[in-house]
């Protein structure tokens, strides 16, 4: 009796065991039906670590594809073409003007420029000096300042730039604005509805319009000429003999006062002419009354002498 129970003992248990292996091989079934099946690279890799790094290379693709498209959205920003203005003034000391002034001329035609204007004078000293001045374009402006110091000694120099971009903008702004209202006005006249009161008042709004346009259009294109072309206005003087900044020694002194002295000469004559021709009627008057009198007074001795004869008789 003891053999049997013990047998049926072991047989529960054993039965228990397979049943209980059963469910665990039934769980593990469904979890591996869920996940995508596991095999081996060459490389010893898995399908799973190949299948991550899918995963990884998909997310740095996506981040650094919003991070171009980040970029992309400010460089043109960062690197739109802007609009600036050069312009600057340069005082030139040159040895010979008329040499230099032949020189300046070729440099310009050399870099494509023009010259917008020009003037040339006597100094003091005898010196002729001048002004100058030169359009380029603008990618040459410097390479003009560069190529005038080789030609003279630079004195003195002012470059200044204005960046007119943002007014550009707003033009182009504007200039949009005016079109699509000229266009909505045209379309109100090609439709022809309304009275003629209408008619005649879109069309006066129309002219308004388009000359706002031609007024937009106008300054637009005389920012793009001034910064296309960068201005340069050169004094260019030729060096004094006497240096007058450090008084110029015992002949400057002579020079300077033979020249105040000759100065003086003609402030005085030039005093008396003014003086004579101020006094010149009233000298003719004078110059009148006294030959009345002079003559009034012969008169009368020769009428008394006349008389003094008549009574000696």
């Amino acid at each position: 009796m003891k053999k049997a129970k013990n047998f049926k003992a072991v047989l529960f248990l054993i039965l228990g065991f397979i049943i209980l292996n059963g469910c665990m091989d039934k769980s593990g079934n469904k979890d591996t039906e869920n996940q995508p099946p596991m095999t081996y690279n060459t490389d010893g890799t898995s399908n799973m670590d190949v299948a991550g790094d899918k995963e990884r290379t998909v997310y740095k693709k996506t981040s650094l594809t919003s991070e171009n498209q980040q970029d992309e959205t400010e460089i043109p920003t960062q690197q739109q073409q802007r609009l600036i203005i050069r312009t600057g003034t340069m005082n030139l000391e040159v040895e010979t003007y008329g040499e230099a002034e032949t020189k300046i001329n070729d440099l310009v035609k050399n870099l494509n420029g023009y010259t917008s204007a020009s003037s040339s004078s006597l100094n003091a000293a005898g010196k002729k000096q001048g002004s100058i001045t030169i359009k380029v374009p603008a990618e040459k402006f410097d390479e003009l300042v560069a190529k005038l110091g080789e030609i003279g000694t630079i004195a003195s120099q002012n470059i200044s730039s204005n960046d007119v971009t943002e007014e550009y903008i707003d033009l182009e702004a504007r200039l949009k604005t005016e079109r699509e209202l000229e266009q909505r006005l045209i379309s109100l006249l090609d439709t022809k509805a309304g009275s003629l009161s209408d008619i005649i008042e879109i069309e006066g709004k129309l002219a308004t319009v388009r000359q706002k346009i031609e007024s937009v259009e106008g300054r637009m294109k005389f920012l793009r000429t001034q910064a296309a072309y960068s201005t340069l206005t050169v004094s260019v003087f030729e060096p004094s003999l006497l240096d007058t900044s450090s008084g110029g020694g015992f002949f400057y002194e002579i020079g300077q006062a033979f020249k105040q002295g000759l100065e003086g000469f003609t402030d005085v004559l030039k005093a008396i002419i003014v003086v004579a021709i101020a006094l010149l009627p009233l000298l003719v008057f004078l110059a009148i009354v006294v030959y009345i009198v002079i003559r009034i007074i012969k008169w009368y001795s020769k009428r008394k002498g006349s008389k003094a004869v008549v009574s000696k008789a």
